[in-house]
């Protein structure tokens, strides 16, 4: 078990390196003259959106999972959740994974939980596996049942524990989901 997780974490860690700058960095434009590389393709559906970034390793290959980002405050920059899901990397079977960023100060044992439509019958989640300056990482896989009901559902709730705010339950509206779903590349092997 422990070196599934390590396995699992490395993995993630290979997956989310790519998109932390990108995930951490504000939706201003850059300056004129920026040579940061290719920007991000994103294109938004409903509350939700797709997120396609060049392959570092194969500018001919792109990474790309659908996603919702939570802020709050007055100028809407502070990040409650950043939920995210796609294809597992390397399988080919369309496999697909959650992953959620949490601010820092996340209680990592009490995990994270998913409630759809708040009917405690579609109820799911899985541990934090590490955190990095952007915040902490959780991640688990999507089972066809929990993909199926959020494809149907109107909204989701995601709950996690934090350090000085205590027990945070965020609801996600769903509406766009299905078609940023649709939109992703399927794996190729």
């Amino acid at each position: 078990m422990f070196f599934r997780r390590v396995a699992l974490g490395a993995l993630m860690m290979a997956l989310i390196a790519p998109l932390a700058p990108a995930i951490a960095a504000d939706a201003t434009p850059a300056a004129a003259g920026d040579n940061a590389g290719p920007k991000p393709e994103i294109k938004q559906y409903g509350s939700w959106a797709t997120r396609c970034d060049t392959n570092p390793k194969n500018a001919k290959q792109k990474e790309c999972h659908a996603f919702v980002d939570v802020r709050i405050g007055e100028d809407g920059k502070q990040r409650v959740l950043y939920l995210g899901v796609g294809y597992i990397p390397k399988k080919t079977d369309g496999s697909m994974f959650m992953f959620a960023i949490t601010p820092l100060g996340t209680i990592l044992p009490a995990g994270l939980g998913v409630d759809i439509d708040n009917s405690g019958k579609a109820k799911f989640g899985g541990p934090f596996i590490f955190c990095v300056p952007l915040g902490c990482q959780a991640e688990m896989p999507l089972k066809a049942e929990n993909l199926k009901a959020l494809k149907s559902a109107k909204e989701m709730e995601v709950a996690f524990k934090h350090a000085g705010k205590g027990d945070i339950k965020v609801p996600v509206k769903l509406d766009g989901f299905s078609a940023a779903i649709a939109a992703l590349p399927k794996q190729k092997g």
